[in-house]
């Protein structure tokens, strides 16, 4: 028996390669806004250059991404802009991140949360949004995945990315620690895929790219992709 399959690591297949120079990106815009205070994005990826803003998901003033100093970051308008004090500069490895959101909280440090591989990390920057904020996520205005839809694209892989509506999750929802390893590894969502938006791009090679494989039927346009890529995984 693998050590993959004694500790029950998630099998994946490949990942979706975003070319900056090509401005690959998906986009959407939602025809219901869902629940705009409570939300949780995860995804793996892996970032093929430093010092350049990777956008993972943006919509109006609010953008989620490895910022240009290499720090991961959550940018909702103003002063309000959190982010790792621990930059990320491997270009070789995964990183899960997970961005956790519930304005409805009454602790502040609760309301924005970031994991990279399993680890919460401490938020500094701007202040937390206020409390029962309403950012740009879950509106009814155009999505993007991988672009803020004119520049600043992302360059490297993408692979099982997660967006659920109305829940605050944590990283053990996407990911554990292997026994055996002592690394983070990615597994199985097996919540509820409930929320109006609620979402799952498995890019993984077995279904088409912007494909919602939730249930919920909120697929994603791609946009400028063609061709051929190499397959990586996490």
């Amino acid at each position: 028996i693998t050590p993959s399959k004694a500790s029950g690591a998630q099998v994946i297949d490949g990942s979706l390669k975003f070319d900056s120079a090509k401005t690959n990106h998906l986009s959407r815009t939602p025809g219901s806004a869902g629940n705009r205070k409570t939300f949780t994005h995860s995804c793996w990826a892996k970032k093929s250059s430093n010092s350049a803003a990777h956008h993972l998901l943006q919509s109006g003033a609010n953008y989620y991404r490895f910022h240009s100093s290499d720090e991961v970051i959550y940018y909702t308008s103003g002063s309000n802009a959190v982010y790792t004090s621990a930059k990320f500069r491997d270009n070789t490895g995964w990183y899960n991140v997970v961005l956790s959101v519930d304005t409805t909280q009454a602790t502040a440090a609760n309301r924005i949360k970031i994991y990279v591989n399993g680890v919460q990390h401490t938020l500094t920057g701007g202040s937390q949004p206020s409390q029962n904020d309403d950012l740009d996520f879950n509106n009814t205005a155009a999505h993007y995945i991988g672009s803020n839809a004119t520049s600043e694209p992302y360059n490297g892989l993408m692979s099982q990315v997660y967006f659920i509506d109305g829940q605050q999750l944590g990283p053990e929802s996407f990911g554990f620690t292997d026994p055996l390893t002592n690394t983070w590894k990615p597994k199985k969502y097996t919540g509820t895929f409930t929320g109006t938006n609620t979402f799952y791009l498995p890019f993984d090679g077995n279904s088409p790219i912007g494909k919602d494989q939730s249930g919920n039927g909120n697929d994603w346009t791609p946009v400028n992709f063609g061709g051929s890529v190499a397959l990586d995984n996490p």
